[in-house]
């Protein structure tokens, strides 16, 4: 990779594929909505995630939004909190979509009926936007096995001290660090560098276990992975290089998400 090209990249915030493999396989964008919640008498939480199943799911059937996905935080900061997850093929189809579901009468009449309640079913809404890596371009759902439980899902942001240490986290996970993510059963959902939202620049991606036992078995061969043990030590790619911040949600999908 020319340096030099890399480095004006990383100054953006972008990535550095090539126009000729963006074509053969747009990568797709992410909207994450982060729904802060409280605790109360009116139960936000179940008057929610009934709008979500009731309204919302069957607007993004209506219009071809997808994969979506569904998810309460069972562990992480500033709980109670529900993640939504919506993946589109393109930059412009974000901007279509969004015009689609400004179009949809159900949907508009939904919202404003729940945003004329008296009890909002929300504190505040956050919202992300992310573009796939280039070394996983689209989201990719787990197969879902009929009574099988839920899964247990990671969503993990990588916070970076500049743009061009991210990318440089980023060009690790793209070469070397997916792969030994999938041959350590850390099972990718996604990848997404981020565009749009807080505590820039940093990425984010979702991963997910059959359970936490399992999650512990994947990282402690993942840390065993002579691959991991050689790249982690690399100039540039070193945590105290590239990697200034850590934080983590453990999700459990809600039982009518999709991605589950």
């Amino acid at each position: 990779m020319n340096r030099r090209s890399f480095l004006g990249a990383s100054a953006a915030g972008l990535s550095t594929a090539s126009a000729a493999d963006v074509h053969k396989q747009p990568n797709q964008y992410f909207e994450l909505r982060f729904f802060q919640l409280r605790n109360s008498k009116a139960d936000q939480s179940k008057r929610l995630t009934g709008f979500l199943e009731e309204h919302h799911l069957p607007m993004t059937k209506r219009n071809g939004i997808g994969p979506v996905g569904y998810f309460q935080v069972y562990l992480g900061s500033d709980m109670p909190k529900i993640v939504t997850v919506s993946a589109f093929r393109s930059w412009n189809e974000v901007a279509e979509k969004r015009a689609a579901r400004g179009a949809d009468r159900k949907w508009t009449q939904a919202a404003d009926a729940m945003g004329a309640s008296a009890e909002p079913v929300f504190e505040r809404v956050e919202t992300w936007l992310l573009r796939a890596f280039d070394g996983m371009p689209r989201l990719e759902e787990p197969a879902i096995e009929p009574g099988k439980a839920l899964r247990f899902f990671d969503l993990r942001t990588y916070e970076s001290e500049t743009f061009r240490d991210s990318a440089m986290k980023i060009d690790m996970f793209n070469q070397e660090e997916i792969k030994i993510f999938r041959r350590s059963s850390i099972n990718p959902v996604f990848f997404g560098e981020s565009v749009f939202g807080s505590r820039q620049p940093n990425l984010t991606y979702m991963v997910w276990y059959d359970d936490m036992r399992a999650r512990e078995a994947a990282w402690e061969k993942f840390l065993a992975d002579p691959d991991w043990k050689r790249i982690s030590t690399k100039p540039g790619w070193t945590n105290a290089e590239a990697v200034s911040n850590i934080s983590n949600r453990f999700l459990q999908p809600l039982p009518f998400s999709p991605i589950r």
